[in-house]
């Protein structure tokens, strides 16, 4: 039996402004139709009266980490609980980011490749959660950024090595560390600090492509960013230290920007009080480029996507919406938001010609909230209901 979504203002994800007196039919996992509501017959169909709702594709968080809990130092916690305990974590991350209308989340790092057993058990059925787009391990150097689930890969034939061994794993991206970080080890890592070589980073660029995955690197300083860039990355992930130049170089190859821009105030806020003191003062540092890297990338027209790093120190899941607000306290209007967690996204992850926006032959992924959040962002935190592939996997009561 067809499902009929009727009454709600629909936002397609294609036109600019949300429209009334539509209905959405959907048969089995697909949009089937989307046409005037006097042009439709209830027979053979199952209605569900969404009036005063706001209908819209589901969200896309292209960064996360369903192995970290969110608190105030999620590497220690997994380090302290196990494999076997964060299994079970990452499996309820991943619900409560369904639950909240994001039913896509590009997990960038994961202990033991548990990101790639929860994606699976997902497609499978086994648990509930959103479509998982899984990279498992980061490749980097001996000593880099990611040390807590790095694949240490010096020169060329190791880091060749590496893709191979997350390809054969069932990776659907490949992530590489370009640079340091602020949040990974308390000494030896400095977040400006290029690590993989360009040379590295193009051979993972090159043997990831040939197997038809993208490549996100973490970079973070301007010349670790370059070497990422022209090696032939996909996406930039944060890039707080941009330039003129790499910005005008991501555009003419239409690399993309992850700015994850909440996780980095978080961290320098230190509103807990609790969260590695080596990690807060890092931050604080790049508090300042970071806003104005955001703001040049939006200026150049860089393609944006929303990514929140959830699970990181005090970063719950889920925690799109508040990253989504930020970005638009930073410049961005509430429809490019909008648009980067949801069509944006899905072209940067290659899915564009099945996810991302409301129209017939997209898979049913659908997120219902009672307020317009083109208005007020945070009305996406009012979810009435999600489906996933068709399905109804969550409803407010």
């Amino acid at each position: 039996m067809a499902l009929v979504l009727h009454g709600a203002v629909v936002w397609d994800g294609v036109h600019p402004e949300p429209r009334s007196g539509l209905v959405v039919l959907v048969e089995g996992d697909r949009i089937v139709d989307v046409r005037p509501a006097d042009r439709f017959s209830p027979r053979d169909h199952q209605v569900i009266d969404l009036s005063g709702a706001f209908l819209m594709p589901g969200l896309i968080d292209m960064h996360v980490h369903l192995v970290w809990s969110g608190g105030s130092d999620p590497a220690n916690v997994v380090a302290s609980e196990g494999e076997q305990l964060t299994v079970i974590r990452a499996v309820e991350n991943a619900r409560a980011e369904l639950e909240a209308g994001i039913t896509t989340v590009r997990d960038l790092g994961g202990n033991w490749d548990i990101p790639l057993s929860v994606a699976r058990a997902i497609e499978r059925g086994y648990v509930c959660g959103p479509r998982v787009v899984a990279c498992g391990q980061t490749i980097i150097m001996t000593g880099g950024h990611d040390p807590f689930w790095g694949i240490a890969s010096d020169g060329p034939q190791a880091v060749l090595h590496a893709v191979r061994r997350q390809i054969s794993l069932g990776a659907r991206v490949i992530k590489v560390a370009a640079t340091g970080g602020v949040y990974g080890r308390p000494e030896g890592e400095e977040v400006g600090q290029s690590e993989l070589t360009e040379e590295e980073l193009a051979v993972a660029a090159r043997e990831a492509h040939r197997f038809g995955l993208r490549v996100a690197a973490h970079a973070i300083g301007a010349d670790g960013i370059g070497n990422a860039v022209r090696a032939g990355v996909d996406t930039i992930e944060h890039g707080i230290y941009l330039t003129e130049e790499l910005v005008a170089e991501m555009a003419a190859r239409g690399t993309a920007l992850c700015p994850t821009l909440l996780i980095y105030r978080t961290i320098a806020e230190n509103r807990s009080g609790t969260i590695p003191a080596y990690a807060v003062h890092k931050a604080r540092q790049a508090a300042d480029a970071h806003q104005q890297s955001f703001r040049m990338a939006l200026d150049a027209g860089i393609p944006i996507v929303a990514g929140t790093d959830a699970g990181s120190p005090d970063t719950p899941h889920p925690s799109l919406v508040a990253e989504l607000e930020l970005m638009c306290e930073y410049g961005m209007a509430p429809d490019q938001a909008l648009a980067s967690a949801t069509r944006v996204a899905a072209d940067v992850l290659g899915l564009g010609a099945t996810l991302g926006t409301l129209e017939p032959g997209k898979r049913a992924d659908l997120l219902v909230v009672d307020g317009n959040p083109l208005e007020e962002l945070g009305q996406l935190r009012r979810v009435r209901c999600v489906l996933r592939s068709g399905a109804l996997v969550s409803a407010s009561s």
